[in-house]
Order: structure tokens, then C-alpha cells, then sequence
């Protein structure tokens, strides 16, 4: 019996509504239109240097022909103003990531809102002779145990991560184009994912590549002489979840305090509504800017007495 492959939708940016049924559906898609060339090449020339200077992997996350260049956001003032503040990103990963709670506080009922932060950015950048990776999640990280919903229908909230990846260039089945299986983000955690299930996800520079957590994926194979294959990637998580890349070590307070309010935000030096992450009771931008408080109050004012 052949198996029928699902192809990935290509979804201009401007159709916000097609994208989000999209995810629903298959669990991603390749925004069209998401940034311009220009932009583009800024990122590839910011990030070069420390793909340049990246050394070897030896284990078996990453093909021992990749570079990268980790602390994205740090290190990118493009990728910084634009991309992971993107208002396109703020609204898928609301509606896919942020987690929304009610609970009684005394008699009184509260409700609850973490955003979205981005748990590792990052450049890839894959050479020839890379082969591919193995079919995975990578939502892995946060043990997610996913039930079958195949028969019912995606439910909103079942993810905990969403990823975004822009091309620095075509990315071809030739270079590694990223292999995918639409619809397995509604897959049981018990189902065995299969390469001949998969399609590939090629994009043209100025596509964006956004999956749930819970999609299988993989990195193609590149199989040509002279390409290099570069993905600049943002993953987001849930606002309470420990960041897979720790962004708090990688830069300066000086560095931090230079970025503007919506990465510092989106970055995770706010807090998670209600309690998470203060350092002796101040935000951690209170801590870097060095100041003194002379008195501590609720980080919610939602959940002060009524």
C-alpha cells in the first residue's frame, strides 16, 4: 500500500488566517514573504565571523560538517530589531505557546498569562558531504507526552514550542533542505516516524519555516560538492520552561540593558505571570540596572486582593 505524502503549505504573510489553519492542520508551514533579500544578507554577513570560528561536532545532534553560530540574538543587531521580534512570530507564538491559567487565590479567581520566550536562536550552516539527522521533536527537551489526535483534530495548547527557521539561502533537497511530515504533530508519543513519510520543506530566500514543538523533522542531507546550507532558527517555549540555550550567561548586563524592551521581553529578562524568575525579589532587569528597592509588592498586580 503507498503511502501518501502531505506536502507543505506555502502561505503568503499577509494571510495570517491561512497560516494559523495551516499549523492547525499540519503542524507548519513556509511563510512566503516573511523578510526581505536585504535583511537577509545583513544576517548572513553579522553571523559569518562565528560560523567561521565554530568548531567541529563529535557527537550525534549535528552532522560534524555544520558550523553555527549560537547566541543569535546576541550577536545579530538584525536578527535582534527585526526577526524575533517579528509582530508575525508574537501572534503564532500566542496562540500556539503562551499559556493561559485561572485559579483561586483566597475567593477570589485569577487569571494567569505566560508569553512565549525564545529558548535558543541560533545560525546552522551545513556542508557538503553533511548527512541527514534522524526524524525527531524538539520539543524533547521538555519531556511533552503526546497524545494521538489524529481522530479528533489538533487542540490548541498541546505544544509547548514553536520554531522558526529563515533561509540565508535557497535551501534545495540537493543542500538539506529540512524533511518534515505534515500532520505528525498529532501523532501518539508511541508512533514510529518513517523517512518515507516525509517530504521536503524547500524555501527560497525570504521564506520562513514555522513548526510545532511536536512535528517530526529532520535536516536534509547535503549531497552537493560546493553548497553550504544556512538556516538562521528561533525556538520559542513556554515562558515558565528552562531555555534550552542560556542566554543569561552569553551576554553582558551592559549588553542586555543596550536591547530594546521587546527582546529583553521575548528574550526572558521579564517575569512569567505570576512568580517566575525574580532575583531577591526585583525583576531581573531591576537586578542589572543595579537598582534599590525600598519596598517589595505582587510582580502580578492581578492577583493583589480585590
Amino acid at each position: 500500500m503507498a503511502i501518501e505524502i502531505a506536502e507543505v503549505q506555502r502561505i503568503d504573510r499577509s494571510n495570517e488566517t491561512a497560516i494559523v489553519q495551516a499549523i492547525l492542520r499540519d503542524g507548519c508551514c513556509i511563510i512566503k514573504n516573511f523578510t526581505d533579500l536585504e535583511t537577509v544578507a545583513k544576517v548572513n554577513e553579522e553571523t559569518r565571523p562565528y560560523i567561521e570560528a565554530d568548531k567541529p561536532w563529535k557527537g550525534d545532534l549535528f552532522p560534524p560538517e555544520t558550523r553555527r553560530c549560537t547566541n543569535l540574538v546576541g550577536r545579530s543587531k538584525t536578527v535582534r530589531d527585526k526577526w524575533v521580534i517579528d509582530p508575525l512570530i508574537r501572534k503564532l507564538t500566542s496562540i500556539f505557546v503562551d499559556k493561559t491559567t485561572s485559579n483561586y487565590y483566597g475567593e477570589t479567581k485569577h487569571t494567569y498569562t505566560s508569553e512565549a520566550i525564545c529558548s535558543i536562536a541560533m545560525t546552522f550552516d551545513i556542508g557538503p558531504g553533511a548527512k541527514a539527522q534522524r526524524l525527531h521533536r524538539d520539543d524533547k527537551n521538555f519531556h511533552v507526552d503526546h497524545e494521538d489526535q489524529t481522530a479528533t483534530g489538533y487542540k490548541p495548547g498541546s505544544d509547548v514550542m514553536m520554531n522558526v527557521m529563515v533561509p540565508g539561502v535557497r535551501t534545495t533537497f540537493e543542500n538539506g533542505a529540512t524533511l518534515a511530515i505534515p500532520g505528525s504533530h498529532l501523532w501518539s508519543s508511541d508512533r514510529i516516524p518513517r523517512t518515507s513519510e516525509a517530504t521536503v520543506a524547500e524555501m527560497d530566500v525570504t521564506d520562513a519555516w514555522v513548526m510545532l514543538g511536536g512535528l517530526y523533522h529532520a535536516g536534509g542531507a547535503n549531497i552537493t560538492e560546493n553548497e553550504w546550507r544556512i538556516l538562521h532558527g528561533f525556538f520559542f517555549c513556554r515562558g515558565f520552561y528552562r531555555q534550552e540555550e542560556n542566554i543569561y550567561l552569553a551576554n553582558t548586563a551592559e549588553q542586555v540593558l543596550s536591547w530594546s524592551p521587546k527582546v529583553q521581553k521575548v528574550m526572558g529578562y521579564e517575569l512569567s505571570s505570576p512568580n517566575i524568575g525574580f532575583v531577591n525579589f526585583k525583576t531581573p532587569l531591576q537586578h542589572l540596572r543595579g537598582e534599590q528597592l525600598d519596598e517589595f509588592g505582587d510582580f502580578d498586580p492581578s492577583q493583589e486582593a480585590k
